[in-house]
């Protein structure tokens, strides 16, 4: 363990106003707690005293991180993190316990995992047996949050006989009461009953009342053995609890509304669910950092997919409809900082397929069976299809078949793309005619692939891109409520062809021959253009992207798996500069019909609930798009400057951009040869949010 830094008179002073500060919180005086420990850090920071200043701002972050505040609290346990030198330090490995807690409370698991298994390293080795306990803790946590009890058990057990030799009463009570927990989703009913027993005997020699939590766990408890009416009873005392944690009101509710479908109660049961979610959606709309508003419900979909479980065995059909879409694109519904609107009902998705003559398609993927809902013109139809696990091995299969860039998957009958076909799309034909244009709203793994790749058997084995005019929408309501920002823009900005970045960016060969193809569609007057060292993140942002009509890039990108709006678009600039981050592109205002980003994985590495494919057409239609053209594989530098040529010659002969895109391919395959290959012309896909052409 590394020494402290010496201290003097006036570091023992600091550290007594720390301790004071921590008082005060304790005492629920947070405006005095707060600034007497910004005061801490402020002057630890004049006298270079790492100890106290990191100290004091774990005190600030757990001063939100008590009151379920995770990503007000981040900052500050990050900012311990990026301290240098601190490493050896214990008050180092609380704060990546810490920010490990708050990314996993927040479902951002990856980012939670790498810094609690640090966290749990350190503690192991030479951290005090309570911390060490703790670290235990939460890596348990950290599996039982992502719905694995089998992985999380062990970290919980084994804690528990730590806290046990150690004599530590307040961790013995956790870990028991997390254990209560585990067992409950193992169903293991007598197991849970024990541990929560346990529980609440440590609880009661310091406590007046129960916990809320063995109220919880005693309700679950009883609603697993059928026990109805006890469970009712404690669910409901656990809601009386002043004070208690929104989770903890929205797991009673829920439950609450479990019960009352047992008992063919509709009205309760509707009541339930949705005072479960507005308790949630409540709470994440307070949260003040769009990464955690993204990641959010990546922990709490189980709610929305019981809730429509529930729907959908009342055959109430359409209303499971709008409970499943209010889960999705929401923050995309709040574009350009517009109040969020309520949730969309049935009548707005029928008179937005009216309106339009789409059809669309918007799939749900469960652990038992699937569902798809067909808005058509005509009306709204509901499909069962298969579980998710079987769907999710014929998408691995079929995109391990598109990955092979001279792959031909109409050389192979029965494959997985038949087989995708005939379970996703071939139910719905009865409502899709013929050239339609079909707009998916995808679930899950269905993120991953481009349904125009998807094969029709028969008569003559095709490409489903040949039947319809195929484009992607982040939800239902962003379609029928698509903000009018005014009139669109005008004209063509063009970016691209930048300075290399060797040797992870090199110079892209046919950029220069992209650009000058797309130009030839426009105008001279009618495009600007940055190129070369002037196609800089601060140039885009300084152009005033708002008032053009198409925007184009020709760039490399990449993908940020672990924090999609850190992915990046490679520009010119320092090398502190030249990286366009979809964070900054989400804030940059827009209203362009059209957005296109000629570079590979631009759509995004990874869907979260409630916001699906994060990455660079997410961040552009957050910012105002209309509609977004990017890439959901690497794209071809060799052949994409002709599918350009041949998309924006659509577009300048009156066509949609999705009307446009579909023609482009298609003459693409009919070129044949290497450009017919559906890894050459298929990685680029349209993303809409409106669904006027």
């Amino acid at each position: 363990m590394a020494r402290r830094q010496p201290v003097g008179d006036a570091d023992v002073a600091l550290e007594i106003d720390r301790l004071d500060g921590q008082i005060l919180l304790r005492l629920g005086n947070r405006r005095d707690g707060e600034a007497l420990l910004n005061s801490v850090v402020e002057s630890a920071v004049a006298r270079s005293n790492q100890y106290l200043e990191a100290a004091a701002l774990n005190d600030l972050g757990m001063s939100r991180f008590v009151r379920s505040r995770y990503d007000e609290a981040l900052p500050y346990f990050e900012r311990v993190i990026a301290m240098p030198g601190l490493d050896e330090w214990q008050i180092y490995a609380l704060a990546l316990k810490n920010a490990g807690t708050c990314y996993q409370r927040l479902g951002q698991f990856d980012k939670a995992l790498t810094l609690q298994q640090r966290a749990f390293a350190m503690q192991e080795h030479r951290g005090k047996r309570e911390e060490f306990v703790k670290a235990l803790d939460e890596m348990g946590n950290l599996y039982a949050l992502q719905s694995q009890p089998e992985r999380a058990l062990p970290f919980f057990q084994r804690g528990l006989s730590e806290a046990r030799a150690a004599n530590l009463p307040a961790s013995i009570a956790m870990l028991d009461g997390n254990i209560c927990s585990v067992e409950i989703d193992l169903g293991r009913w007598d197991d849970a009953e024990q541990h929560n027993e346990e529980f609440h005997k440590i609880w009661m020699a310091d406590h007046a009342e129960p916990s809320v939590y063995y109220l919880l766990n005693r309700g679950n408890i009883a609603k697993g053995r059928g026990q109805l009416d006890e469970a009712d009873q404690f669910l409901r005392k656990a809601l009386s609890i002043d004070g208690a944690s929104p989770s903890v009101l929205w797991s009673s509710h829920y439950n609450l509304g479990q019960i009352a479908t047992a008992r063919h109660d509709r009205v309760r049961a509707s009541d339930e669910y949705e005072a479960a979610l507005r308790i949630i959606e409540t709470t994440r709309a307070s949260l003040a950092r769009t990464d955690a508003k993204i990641s959010y419900l990546t922990e709490l979909i189980s709610f929305y997919r019981g809730y429509v479980s529930a729907l959908l065995e009342q055959g109430e059909d359409d209303r499971a409809l709008e409970i499943a879409d209010s889960s999705r694109g929401q923050l995309l519904a709040e574009r350009q900082g517009a109040s969020p609107p309520g949730r969309a009902k049935i009548v707005a998705f029928k008179q937005a397929a009216r309106q339009s003559g789409a059809v669309i398609l918007s799939y749900w993927l469960s652990v038992d069976k699937s569902y798809l809902w067909v808005v058509a013109p005509g009306g709204v139809h509901l499909l069962t299809l298969p579980p998710l696990n079987a769907i999710d091995v014929l998408v691995r299969q079929h995109q391990a078949s598109i990955a092979n860039a001279m792959g031909d998957p109409l050389a192979t009958a029965n494959g997985a793309g038949d087989k995708l076909y005939e379970t996703l799309i071939a139910p719905a034909n009865a409502w899709i005619p013929k050239d339609a244009r079909v707009v998916i709203v995808p679930d899950g793994p269905l993120h991953e692939i481009n349904f125009e790749t998807l094969t029709v058997p028969s008569p003559i084995r095709h490409y489903w891109i040949d039947d319809v005019q195929i484009e992607l929408a982040p939800s239902l309501a962003a379609l029928s409520a698509a903000p009018d920002q005014g009139p669109r823009g005008s004209g063509l900005l063009l970016v691209g062809n930048a300075r290399a970045h060797e040797p992870e960016f090199p110079t892209l060969a046919n950029a220069g021959l992209e650009m000058s193809r797309v130009a030839a569609h426009f105008g001279p007057d009618a495009v600007t253009t940055l190129q070369g060292d002037a196609a800089s993140p601060r140039a885009y942002a300084g152009s005033r992207p708002e008032r053009f009509k198409y925007v184009h890039f020709t760039a490399h990108a990449t993908a940020n798996r672990d924090n999609p709006l850190d992915s990046i678009v490679v520009l010119s600039g320092p090398p502190d500069g030249y990286k366009l981050y979809a964070r900054e592109v989400a804030t940059l205002k827009l209203n362009a019909d059209l957005v296109t980003i000629s570079a590979c994985r631009s759509a995004g590495d990874k869907a979260y609930a409630g916001e699906g494919l994060v990455g660079f057409s997410w961040a552009f239609l957050k910012a105002g798009a209309h509609n977004v053209v990017a890439g959901l594989w690497d794209v071809d530098d060799s052949t994409t400057p002709q599918l350009m040529d041949r998309l924006y010659a659509g577009i300048a002969s009156g066509h949609s951009p999705g009307r446009a895109l579909r023609d482009a391919k298609r003459a693409m395959i009919a070129d044949g040869g290497a450009a017919a290959a559906p890894y050459r012309w298929a990685a680029l896909e349209l993303f809409t949010a409106s669904l006027k052409n």
